[in-house]
């Protein structure tokens, strides 16, 4: 059994019960009968979470448009998925150099610059830098916080052309690239393209098994107790 490793602190976050979502952005929450507007960072669907009643983490926040920052949704046993796309980004930072991915040590690769230009009109999230040769590894990352039947974390939940072009671009650079899903959930055994979501997402991750370009998988959750994001597992199983 893999042990559960802490990330991140997350503080003087509340909890508050999902109203409706308003737009794709923003999500009406109520706080011991008060009405908050919520921001959310992830473009998925979540039909799954963004359901009214649900138990939601936010964070206060200033702001003309919304009152506080949406951060995750409570999932299984008390324990919460992370849905704040940016939160999932600053927890595999931390995980890259606390050493804890086994398949990207900070001992030989060196982080670069986040949002790096990639072929035509492409930001990639990471470029890496493989210590003594400066080999580049751009390495895009995408939230997986729909759970299957099986329980797998999957994405994406509903057509994505920002997704299918950056596949596209990390195809076409296969040699230097690499993809990473983030299964933000607890409790998954793996990871596997939704394809209903998007057909053409899981031709593209086929076409990228094929041309042996590298797609990993982690999991992790937030735990209320600890205040925390803990990493669950920082090589879960990817079938595609």
């Amino acid at each position: 059994m893999l042990k559960v490793m802490e990330l991140l602190r997350v503080n003087s976050f509340f909890q508050a019960q999902v109203v409706k979502r308003l737009n794709r952005f923003a999500v009406l929450v109520k706080k011991e009968g008060k009405l908050l507007k919520a921001h959310n960072t992830n473009s998925g669907r979540l039909k799954e979470f963004l359901t009214e009643g649900k138990t939601v983490l936010c964070l206060p926040k200033s702001g003309k448009k919304t009152d506080c920052q949406l951060f995750a949704v409570e999932d299984l046993k008390g324990l919460f998925a992370v849905t704040d796309t940016n939160l999932q980004m600053v927890a595999f930072e931390k995980a890259f150099l606390k050493g804890l991915l086994p398949w990207l040590s900070p001992s030989r690769w060196k982080l670069i610059r986040r949002n790096a230009p990639l072929g035509k009109n492409s930001l990639i999230d990471y470029l890496f830098r493989e210590r003594g040769t400066e080999k580049p590894l751009y390495l895009e990352i995408k939230s997986a916080v729909l759970r299957s039947g099986d329980n797998f974390g999957m994405y994406p939940d509903c057509p994505t052309e920002r997704g299918r072009k950056h596949l596209r671009e990390l195809l076409e650079n296969s040699s230097i690239s690499g993809l990473l899903f983030v299964c933000a959930l607890p409790s998954v055994e793996g990871f596997k393209p939704y394809c209903k979501g998007d057909e053409e997402i899981c031709k593209l991750l086929k076409e990228a098994k094929e041309r042996g370009l590298p797609v990993r998988a982690i999991s992790l959750h937030f735990n209320p107790q600890k205040r925390a994001v803990v990493l669950e597992n920082p090589d879960l199983r990817v079938e595609i």
